[in-house]
């Protein structure tokens, strides 16, 4: 009975032992499951398109980069407004009373052109009466002459003595010295004359003016005329600190304004600021341009591009296009041939923010990989979706 008994109960756990290990590890219960997910994803499979199974097909999907030669440019943008090269403020160098003024603010001026005039009643009649004195002077000058060669002719015989003919020849130097001064006073007379007016010493546009017709001014009236020169400016732009060491006296700038946004005007840098501003904290720089046409305007807003280098005929990719490999750089290129993408080592030169210069190892008409570049490998099966062109 024992022994039976015995026999049964290891029989009991061989069974047990046995549907146990069927669940756990064979998978019994979950052997019809798996084998409809099956089928599901079977049927799933055959209802996607044959676009999509052609793109797994044939490879990882990147963005490429068509090489081609151009010009490399990389440019510092930066904001500022213009302002006029060299504002001058004009007053008369005599006092009166303004008697005319010419033009308003905002008025083109030529150079040499009268812009106001003080009364010159005053310095008219200085001038008047010094010819008048002048005039007198010259014909007791003429007398004094005559006098003298009768006076020398009578020396001469003897009828006089050396003192007689000197005090002669005396007067006659006094007459002389007469016309001579008179002759300054008109000169000076001319010259403040001239104190009562106001010439544009170039050509410009009247600015600010503080004057009025009928008004009392003297050399010390503030700023009477403000006069602005426009044959040339500048754009004084603020450039932030992290930029300041790209920056040179000399260097290439392209300025634009609103009220013409497609035209630019090409600018040198002429002075650059010996330190930043306390307001912006920004170094000011001027951009010095040729305003001939006179279509720029002190004042107007303006955003320049300062060119830090230029060169024509270059290779040029984007910078996620490069791959580090130690001390070198690797870029894909797509075999169209093959779909594939290969590995090459190029060979690089000036860098810029986006692009960089390709010196050796990439030729016109090769597609770089702009996209998934960590994923790929010499000889990843790739598909492109876009090729991008720079721009000439």
């Amino acid at each position: 009975m024992r022994k039976s008994t015995f026999i049964f109960i290891a029989v009991l756990i061989i069974i047990i032992g046995i549907v146990w290990w069927g669940i756990e590890k064979g998978d019994w219960l979950n052997k019809d499951k798996q084998q409809e997910d099956e089928i599901r994803r079977e049927m799933s499979f055959d209802k996607e398109p044959e676009a999509k199974r052609t793109l797994i097909k044939r490879g990882l999907s990147i963005k490429v980069y068509k090489i081609s030669r151009a010009t490399f440019e990389d440019v510092l943008p930066t904001m500022g407004s213009i302002k006029a090269l060299i504002t001058t403020k004009l007053n008369f160098e005599a006092p009166g009373l303004v008697e005319l003024i010419n033009y308003r603010e905002g008025d083109v001026v030529k150079e040499g052109q009268l812009i106001s005039r003080l009364k010159q009643q005053e310095a008219l009649l200085k001038i008047d009466y010094n010819r008048a004195k002048l005039k007198s002077a010259m014909v007791s000058l003429a007398q004094s002459e005559k006098k003298v060669k009768l006076h020398q002719q009578l020396f001469d015989i003897g009828a006089i003595n050396r003192l007689k003919l000197s005090e002669v020849e005396s007067e006659a130097g006094t007459a002389k010295h007469q016309v001579e001064a008179a002759q300054v006073e008109i000169e000076s007379a001319k010259e403040e004359l001239k104190k009562t007016e106001m010439y544009a010493p170039t050509d410009c546009i009247i600015g600010e003016r503080n004057i009025e017709v009928g008004e009392l001014v003297s050399p010390y009236t503030p700023k009477a005329i403000q006069i602005i020169d426009v044959n040339t400016v500048y754009a004084e732009i603020g450039v932030v600190e992290r930029d300041v060491t790209k920056l040179k006296i000399g260097q290439l700038a392209r300025v634009y304004v609103d009220a013409y946004p497609e035209l630019p005007f090409d600018g040198i840098i002429d002075n650059i600021y010996p330190a930043l501003s306390d307001k912006t904290r920004t170094l000011p720089v001027e951009i010095k341009i040729d305003n001939s046409r006179r279509i720029l305007m002190p004042g107007m807003f303006t955003r320049a591009d300062i060119i830090l280098f230029e060169k024509p005929g270059v290779i040029s990719i984007p910078r996620i296009a490069l791959k580090k490999m130690q001390d070198a750089y690797m870029v894909y290129v797509v075999d169209e041939a093959t779909n594939s993408a290969q590995e090459r080592l190029v060979e690089t030169g000036y860098e810029s923010t986006d692009y960089i210069e390709i010196v050796r190892g990439l030729k016109e008409g090769d597609l770089v990989s702009i996209s998934n570049v960590e994923q790929l490998t010499s000889g990843t099966p790739v598909q492109i979706t876009e090729i991008q062109v720079r721009e000439m």
